[in-house]
């Protein structure tokens, strides 16, 4: 069975908050480090940002012991092609939802770049978001998105985050079914986030995101979800 559910934008996203919920894990954690720059810019509060992220050059791989690779797929296109037509179908949405989740106000029991920076610059939604809420003609979907987002207009951004994804574990839902620990079959993540300052196309900070794993999940959607909103940019506030 295809692990990314069946069921409307909406309800998904619904069951996506009490899964969660029921799957926060102290087990999971994100080995990021400042590099280079600054981020004194996250200390401007009224002041936002959105998220990128690209996944063109990530490797996917299957981790095993000692994170050495056990088995490596190519890229993200080649991955869901092996997986299937409806992987392949589906990851234009799934990218999507987890660019959506980083603009989040909350995560249920756990930490997120919005609720730890309260104070200070705040992610909101990006663009291609901001241009499907006004395109849809879902109320549902509209209302879900104002409800969990930080609801401010991509063009009065100051600055972006780039996460470039170099190399991805999708994580193991049938492991995580099965087993007691949540971080088990949780997907793990490399690469860098830059902060980037839009209007002059200068990069303020590089971070390395050496080692990022979230909970484990039956679904491939809230598995990336959590390490990329959970862990890696729960993790960024921290790094002032």
């Amino acid at each position: 069975m295809h692990p990314n559910l069946i069921l409307t934008p909406i309800v998904m996203k619904k069951l996506t908050f009490i899964s969660l919920f029921l799957c926060i894990c102290s087990l999971c954690f994100a080995d990021v480090e400042l590099t280079s720059g600054s981020l004194k810019a996250l200390d401007n509060d009224g002041e936002y940002a959105y998220v990128e992220i690209d996944w063109s050059k990530a490797k996917v791989v299957e981790l095993g012991s000692g994170n050495k690779v056990d088995k490596s797929f190519g890229s993200v296109d080649a991955y869901n092609k092996r997986q299937g037509a409806d992987w392949v179908k589906d990851w234009p949405r799934v990218k999507r939802d987890i660019v959506n989740a980083t603009a989040w106000e909350k995560y249920p029991g756990r930490k997120c770049f919005n609720k730890k920076n309260k104070h200070g610059l705040q992610i909101t939604v990006n663009p291609q978001i901001w241009k499907a809420y006004h395109a849809t003609k879902d109320e549902d979907e509209k209302e879900d998105l104002q409800d969990h987002c930080v609801w401010v207009n991509p063009s009065k951004a100051k600055y972006k985050f780039v996460l470039s994804v170099t190399q991805v574990d999708m994580g193991n839902g049938a492991a995580s079914a099965f087993s007691m620990k949540r971080s088990t079959g949780g997907a793990i993540i490399s690469g860098t986030v830059r902060l980037v300052e839009i209007k002059s196309g200068k990069t303020l900070a590089t971070i390395a995101v050496k080692y990022s794993k979230g909970i484990g999940n039956y679904s491939q959607r809230i598995r990336l979800i959590d390490v990329v909103v959970g862990e890696i940019f729960g993790s960024i506030p921290s790094l002032k």
